[in-house]
């Protein structure tokens, strides 16, 4: 038996892995600037603008692997559960559901409905990822417990078990309602397991050579862009190719990883961009907001040239982007602040009591 390592006590953090989850979130934007706020091409639009609907397609293959990635990641270090982590991230959403509340009322010149429902998270599609992360965390202590004391063996069998019934239930017969194309705690937890197996017994599929790792991506886009656009051209369904559940989708995000995980190299200014990077989803993924974003895109979507569209569309991503991370600043002074004033608190709190 194969003893795996215990998970790593990371003090600096790894800039090219944090490097990868900006560009995660990047193309969490992407993905929301495409298919969530524009029409899939279908037989007319692909006849009009063939190239126009083939760059849309490669689009989202290119970065529909954003969730997965990000999951992955997680498994990668491993989630230690701490508290104050916790508190950190409930309050981060909060934060950030005011500034979004805030935003969405100087727009409107009024309240939204549904505030407290919006700002609570308590709709079905409300943050969805942030719920299912944070389930996520908090059952990470028994999934690192289960990954100490597994064999090697056992954890094969049970991911190839499950990735099997996924790729049929849960994918290409769309069979269930808790799998949810991926957007649910079961993937999550699959994708996490997945990479700590990757980590801590290095696989041969995971030794490849670094540049093997990102043909093997780059493959999958283009594998995915040519499936779509002849489905669609050919009038039939095929958005199951760019569910988080897709063999192909999870393959492109593996390996994604893998060519990151290959890199080396420390950045300040990258480190401190990514310790705000889950601001950008908080931000334009927020119910209060989320439709502003996708109509601004769409707005623009019939102005021609095209290429005007992807200027703009690529300006405004990076503004948001930018304009995230700068408020996430701010949200942290907060925090600090709030952390900082509690600690001095604590000595009054004991001396009273006693």
């Amino acid at each position: 038996m194969t003893t795996p390592n215990t998970l790593p006590t990371v003090k600096l953090r790894d800039s090219n892995m944090e490097l990868l989850r900006i560009v995660a979130m990047l193309l969490v934007m992407i993905v929301h600037a495409n298919f969530r706020a524009l029409p899939v091409p279908g037989i007319p639009a692909i006849a009009t603008n063939p190239s126009g609907a083939f760059l849309q397609f490669f689009v989202e293959a290119f970065s529909i692997v954003a969730v997965n990635v990000f999951v992955l990641l997680s498994g990668w270090y491993g989630i230690r559960p701490r508290v104050n982590r916790l508190a950190e991230l409930v309050f981060q959403v909060l934060f950030f559901g005011v500034v979004c509340l805030g935003l969405a009322t100087i727009i409107e010149g009024k309240a939204p409905s549904d505030v407290w429902r919006k700002l609570f998270i308590l709709g079905d599609g409300d943050y969805w990822f942030i719920k299912t992360y944070v389930a996520l965390y908090l059952l990470s202590p028994v999934l690192n417990a289960w990954v100490e004391n597994a064999s090697r063996r056992s954890q094969m069998l049970l991911l190839v078990s499950f990735f099997v019934f996924e790729f049929i239930y849960g994918w290409w017969w769309d069979g269930t309602t808790w799998l949810r194309r991926g957007y649910s705690l079961p993937s999550f937890m699959a994708l996490y397991l997945l990479s700590r197996y990757m980590r801590n017994y290095q696989p041969r599929f995971a030794t490849l050579n670094k540049w093997m790792d990102l043909l093997i991506y780059f493959d999958v886009v283009a594998v995915l862009t040519v499936l779509m656009y002849l489905l669609k051209q050919a009038g039939m369904r095929g958005d199951y190719w760019y569910y988080y559940t897709c063999p192909l989708v999870i393959v492109g995000a593996v390996y994604l990883l893998l060519f990151f995980s290959k890199l080396s190299f420390r950045s300040k200014v990258i480190n401190w961009v990514a310790i705000s990077s889950l601001a950008i989803y908080l931000t334009q993924s927020s119910s209060f907001v989320w439709c502003y974003y996708d109509q601004i895109i769409r707005d623009w979507f019939n102005i021609e040239p095209r290429f005007t569209f992807i200027i703009y569309t690529v300006l405004f991503i990076a503004a948001v982007f930018v304009v995230s991370i700068l408020v996430d600043k701010l949200r942290l002074l907060l925090w600090n602040g709030t952390l900082a004033m509690m600690n001095q608190l604590k000595p009054t709190i004991w001396k009273e009591k006693k």
